[in-house]
């Protein structure tokens, strides 16, 4: 129980990311700026909602987890391993000290290392897999958008793909 009202608490935040893109840009939002003659800025919020901005929020609240449920193929995380300039520099960097140390035994004394973490971590120290993550971020924040403003298309598939089997 309290994991399905934490997966929908969780479905509506992401969600409520998108709608917010698709407010600013439906100029549902409209923030304006004005600098008074003193020099004081000063940042004008103001929200004007028509019968689509209705749609959305329902489009969100009950057609967005719905969609989440039914398809999770839109959702699926892909693993792509994201091999950075570093990561490759450090491969070519022990493959090259591995093709140089033959005829004695691999020690720390023996070779010239220029990377003290060479045996400390199997991987540089790189920022790849935070590219990954926020490449599925992306992902997940884009097809939120593409579902809030599709949904009857996404509930139609659903219905016909339902009727189908």
């Amino acid at each position: 129980m309290f994991k399905a009202f934490f997966n929908y608490i969780g479905i509506i935040l992401w969600g409520f990311f998108a709608l917010i893109t698709i407010f600013y840009f439906n100029e549902t939002i409209q923030i304006n700026s004005s600098t008074t003659a003193m020099g004081q800025s000063s940042l004008n919020f103001k929200m004007i909602y028509s019968y689509w901005d209705y749609y959305f929020i329902f489009s969100l609240l009950i057609l967005l987890p719905y969609i989440v449920h039914q398809i999770p193929i839109l959702y699926k995380k892909h693993i792509s391993k994201i091999d950075t300039y570093k990561d490759r520099a450090m491969k070519l960097h022990n493959q090259d000290l591995n093709q140089n140390h033959t005829n004695r035994v691999w020690s720390v004394n023996g070779s010239r290392m220029n990377n003290p973490y060479g045996y400390s971590f199997s991987e540089t120290q790189s920022y790849g897999d935070l590219s990954g993550s926020l490449l599925n971020l992306l992902q997940k924040y884009l097809v939120n958008i593409f579902v809030i403003i599709f949904a009857p298309i996404f509930i139609a598939f659903i219905i016909i793909r339902k009727f189908v089997k």
